[in-house]
């Protein structure tokens, strides 16, 4: 089975919160309403590429641990 980072730009999360409504084990916002993402790989899922397309600012990247290649189209 595919394992899967997530990468966020902190620079351009405005905290909208989507990510968490998709994913709330997974994705929590930090004191300034920031999405943080969890830490290390994990098993390739379909709500974190939900979680990535439906991100109003396209803040979150979901690349392929080994590659790194983004698997967001």
């Amino acid at each position: 089975m595919s394992q899967w980072r997530i990468r966020i730009d902190q620079s351009i999360c405005v905290g909208s919160g989507t990510c968490t409504s998709i994913a709330p084990d997974l994705f929590q916002l930090d004191e300034e309403d920031r999405s943080c993402p969890p830490a290390g790989a994990l098993p390739a899922q379909p709500r974190l590429i939900e979680a990535a397309e439906l991100c109003p600012t396209g803040a979150i990247d979901v690349v392929d641990a080994e590659t790194g290649e983004s698997q967001i189209d």
